[in-house]
């Protein structure tokens, strides 16, 4: 049985069986809990949601809260309070939208920008320490394959979370 991503296009059956999903949903949950522990030793500064908002706004500037809270999939009321808690913090500032003065447009600040490189230089060490003994062609895999799990949307869903990092390789500093 071969046993790897191309396994499909070598002739093998096509789409997951319930094992296959049962194994991907483990490794889904566990890299969640992975993130988070990570997240958490990282220092207090912020938080993996706050480092969540504080990237997607680094890639989109002036970005509006609910559009923000599309981008993220969150309500617009978690929005505010982590948006508020930013902005107590000195990380974000809302602007006047030169266009609808009504409405309020996010940036970064200073502060932010330097919290986020660290932030960014830290996430990239434990990923590199992590990895350090694979082979660069199962990186290359890993990660093909969590950007091709990512592109897909279902007929329920939006693709916002698609112009979210995609493939791009970003650098904050």
């Amino acid at each position: 049985m071969p046993d790897g991503p191309s396994s499909a296009a070598g002739g093998g059956s096509t789409g997951p069986t319930p094992d296959d999903v049962d194994l991907i949903v483990r490794g889904i949950v566990g890299f969640a809990k992975r993130i988070r522990s990570d997240a958490r030793l990282m220092g207090d500064e912020v938080s993996y949601v706050d480092f969540t908002l504080l990237f997607v706004l680094n890639e989109t500037p002036g970005m509006r809260a609910v559009d923000l809270a599309e981008a993220v999939s969150i309500d617009k009321s978690t929005a505010s309070r982590q948006l508020a808690s930013l902005e107590r913090r000195d990380l974000i500032v809302r602007e006047a939208d030169p266009a609808n003065p009504r409405s309020r447009r996010l940036r970064l600040t200073a502060r932010a920008e330097r919290v986020l490189a660290r932030t960014d230089r830290e996430w990239r060490a434990r990923i590199e320490a992590r990895t350090a003994d694979w082979p660069r062609e199962d990186l290359r895999t890993f990660a093909t394959l969590i950007d091709r799990y990512m592109r897909v949307d279902l007929p329920d869903e939006t693709a916002s979370h698609q112009d979210v990092g995609g493939a791009k390789h970003p650098t904050f500093e």
